[in-house]
């Protein structure tokens, strides 16, 4: 028993739910059932029922059912309402336009499961569709490397048409295909890169026989809803399809996609144009560095000029004193050969003050090579990413001229098709103006393409000259520390060596106060009126000797005091300039914040 078209696909309506397995044309099960177990899945990220929201753009007749220019809108937020507008006992309006939207590409429909389900179950929409509406969803990354595509679902042959159904005026011949495609728009809250790739699937049908014709388009923002009612609304062929004439419907059509494929060309040029400035700001400075400049160190302590100053001289100066030489040998010993010495002019070596031993050198050494801070590893970090958008930016480019060459192919087929009957000579005409300016967009996203290339190129030549100047800074630095460390080692040498001239004349100091010490401590004692001889014999005066402890004990315990406060105000001293250094070492090494 065969059953009736019209309630077979009232039937799968009432089963929306288990949409694609309900769909009336025969298609693998495999499919179908990793279809829906997908959408199941994920139906929390695909779909956000709470912010349903679904328009329809219609043409039931002439003037509309609202008057007017004949097209009217109607928004949907639950399944009931949409399933009682779109089930009704007369035909399909000639024109039907379905918005289903989203805040942004990688946000949740603005739709519930079931109102979808519905939707495409109603239009009979082929389930290959469904991957294109998973490009969407909640999703932290985007999905499918930039995936663009279109696929045919046409029933113009006989095998292939679809049930006729008198009751919705569908012949069952149709012209049926999908596509998804991507394009740049800007994001206006966007703070580090303006721009954002954004994806549009799109479903359409048109009856080769009466005309009727369905668009269903998913987009991430209202972008495509505002300008295909604009657009639609004005166009002139749109008058003559409520008439019934179908090579004016197919116009139309082929008007609509027009708009689908300005969209994804229109804001390449600005993409390229950002991207350059971008690119030209990090890599100019790169161009343009002075790095044939060669730092050297400015203000750096140095010997006054009265001693030996040829490398020669200075050899000679250093054999000149064995004594510096980590060798033990008796104090007197050493003390007679300088005595035996000729005396030779003595080194005066000039050493640096005290805000120069702060390592002004190291700072002002750095002045030249901080020049070379401007470049640092976020900049390169930012021309990586630049790299990866550049990628991106090519491939979809190159998606979206295939897809657009395939959609030449299919209506170039078509046309050449005795499918279509006896409107193939009248689709002809529209068709060739279509696939004109298609050939027109097509050449425009090639030049986008071609310039994409050429900025690749330049970015991945400047991220080597960019990778060689890090290179050369951190050679730079290595060497300028280098160098201060050599300068630093020279000046503990004069150090070193007037040290050990003041050592031996500290010694000469204790063996003359050895000598003599002894001596005057007696002399100084038997002068004091302890002890008197005399002719009456020895005496020995108790009371000057007690004058003599209350004045001398008490003094040495002072100068002892004396001594210890002296000593740890030093070492408070020395510490303090031990933490200047590090910190003038520190700010030497790190660059201004302003340059990194």
């Amino acid at each position: 028993m065969e059953f009736d078209p019209h309630d077979r696909l009232l039937d799968a309506c009432r089963a929306a739910s288990r949409y694609p397995k309900n769909i009336l044309k025969r298609m693998p099960k495999n499919v179908l059932q990793r279809l829906h177990a997908y959408m199941t899945d994920n139906e929390v990220d695909l779909f956000d029922e709470s912010k349903a929201r679904i328009l329809l753009w219609e043409a039931w007749n002439v003037m509309g059912t609202k008057g007017g220019n004949g097209l009217d809108s109607t928004i949907f937020d639950n399944a009931d309402a949409l399933a009682e507008h779109l089930i009704r006992d007369q035909p399909d309006p000639r024109y039907r336009h379905i918005f289903i939207e989203s805040r942004h590409s990688r946000a949740p429909l603005n739709c519930s499961a079931d109102m979808l389900k519905l939707i495409l179950t109603f239009h009979q929409v082929d389930p290959l569709f469904l991957d294109y509406i998973f490009t969407f969803g909640d999703q932290d990354e985007p999905l499918d490397a930039g995936l663009s595509h279109f696929q045919r679902q046409d029933a113009l042959t006989v095998p292939k048409r679809l049930p006729f159904i008198a009751e919705l005026g569908r012949s069952g011949r149709e012209i049926r295909h999908s596509f998804l495609l991507r394009s740049v728009e800007r994001v206006p809250t966007a703070t580090s890169w303006p721009w954002s790739i954004r994806q549009l699937a799109a479903y359409h049908s048109f009856d080769v026989v009466n005309g009727r014709t369905v668009w269903i388009t998913v987009k991430g923002n209202d972008v495509m809803q505002q300008r295909i009612i604009d657009d639609t609304s004005d166009l002139p062929v749109l008058r003559a399809a409520f008439e019934r004439d179908v090579p004016a419907s197919f116009e139309a059509s082929l008007g609509t996609h027009l708009i689908y494929f300005q969209w994804c060309e229109e804001n390449w040029r600005w993409f390229v144009r950002d991207m350059e400035d971008f690119i030209r700001d990090i890599l100019g400075k790169a161009k343009t560095v002075p790095v044939d400049r060669q730092p050297h160190f400015r203000n750096t302590p140095r010997r006054a000029g009265t001693g030996l100053s040829s490398s020669k001289k200075s050899n000679t100066a250093f054999q000149s004193y064995p004594d510096l030489l980590p060798e033990r040998r008796g104090m007197f010993s050493s003390f007679r050969r300088r005595l035996r010495r000729p005396r030779q002019q003595p080194q005066d070596f000039e050493l640096p003050s005290t805000d120069q031993r702060n390592f002004a050198p190291l700072q002002e050494g750095l002045v030249d090579s901080l020049i070379l801070d401007m470049f640092n590893y976020r900049d390169l970090q930012k021309l990586n990413i630049m790299g990866e958008r550049l990628e991106e930016g090519i491939l979809v480019i190159n998606l979206n001229l295939g897809v657009l060459q395939d959609i030449c192919d299919y209506y170039q087929r078509i046309t050449q098709s005795e499918d279509i009957g006896d409107v193939k000579e009248q689709f002809a005409k529209p068709t060739s103006l279509f696939l004109v300016e298609i050939k027109h967009i097509m050449r425009s996203l090639e030049t986008r393409n071609t310039q994409l290339l050429s900025l690749l190129k330049r970015l991945h030549e400047g991220k080597k000259l960019f990778e060689s100047l890090l290179q050369f800074r951190s050679l730079e630095v290595g060497r300028l520390f280098a160098e201060h460390g050599h300068k630093s080692s020279v000046v503990m040498q004069n150090i070193a060596y007037r040290t050990e001239q003041e050592t031996v004349t500290l010694r000469v100091f204790t063996v003359v106060t050895l000598l003599f010490l002894p001596a005057t401590f007696l002399s100084s004692l038997f002068q004091s009126g302890m002890f008197d001889w005399n002719n009456k014999g020895f005496y020995f005066r108790v009371d000057v000797l007690r004058v003599f402890v209350a004045i001398c004990i008490p003094m040495t315990v002072l100068v002892l005091l004396g001594w210890l406060l002296t000593n740890k105000w030093g070492s408070l001293r020395s510490r303090r300039k031990s933490s200047e250094d590090i910190k003038s070492v520190l700010e030497a090494v790190q660059p201004p914040v302003s340059q990194v």
